[in-house]
């Protein structure tokens, strides 16, 4: 994969935007990028499902996964959608070591590990969709944006299910605890709809449960996810 760790993103993950750095944490934010493409085992997998919309039920079946979404959020995300990709992607078990081993070492070395790390997982998604949005158009689809379990009023509870829909153990090692946390912890699932209309991208923070408290929107940004 050709990716690159944006320095100003990062920065910004650290509240930097709009001020400039102080040299340790320049330095912390060069050294965390160079340490992380060494360590990372960046991977990702994804299926393509037909979809079965269930408005009555507030609820989305992906038909041969055994995966229903529930929520009006995500029923409304996939009307338009005959299909979908279940995404999930990871940086491995490596870079979650890495950032534990830091954290007894210096926090800031830690948190500046963390925001590169964040930065990382969603270039990595950026590579991923590219490939899922390439194969929806050679089908005549546009595809929907990343909607992630947690998002709106999709329950984190569906998380198991979409490992399991794409055996995420086996093909990328990611698995998920029983207090639904991901491990490794620097890991994504998602989903992509193959719509039939026009692509809306609204801003992920209408559907985002932090949006009421968000740091990022309170300076008038948004964290980039």
């Amino acid at each position: 994969m050709n990716i690159n760790i944006d320095k100003t993103e990062v920065l910004r993950y650290l509240g930097c935007q709009g001020q400039t750095a102080d040299e340790a944490t320049e330095r912390a934010v060069e050294e965390g990028i160079s340490q992380l493409f060494a360590a990372a085992k960046p991977r990702y997998t994804y299926r393509v499902f037909e979809t079965e919309i269930l408005s009555d039920c507030e609820e989305v079946r992906l038909n041969g996964s055994g995966v229903v979404l529930r929520g009006k959020d995500i029923v409304r995300h996939l009307a338009h959608s005959p299909k979908c990709a279940l995404l999930g992607a990871t940086l491995g078990i490596e870079a979650d070591n890495l950032i534990r081993v830091a954290q007894n070492t210096g926090m800031l070395k830690a948190v500046v590990l963390d925001a590169c790390a964040t930065d990382f997982i969603e270039k990595v998604c950026d590579e991923a969709e590219k490939e899922i949005t390439a194969l929806a158009e050679k089908e005549g689809y546009q595809t929907t944006f990343r909607y992630s379990p947690g998002y709106g009023d999709l329950p984190l509870e569906v998380q198991p299910a979409v490992c399991a829909a794409l055996d995420t153990a086996r093909r990328i090692g990611v698995t998920v605890s029983d207090s639904l946390i991901m491990i490794p912890r620097k890991s994504v699932t998602a989903i992509i709809g193959f719509t039939t209309e026009t692509a809306e991208r609204p801003s992920p923070c209408e559907t985002c449960t932090m949006r009421e408290t968000c740091e990022f929107r309170k300076r008038g940004t948004a964290c980039g996810r």
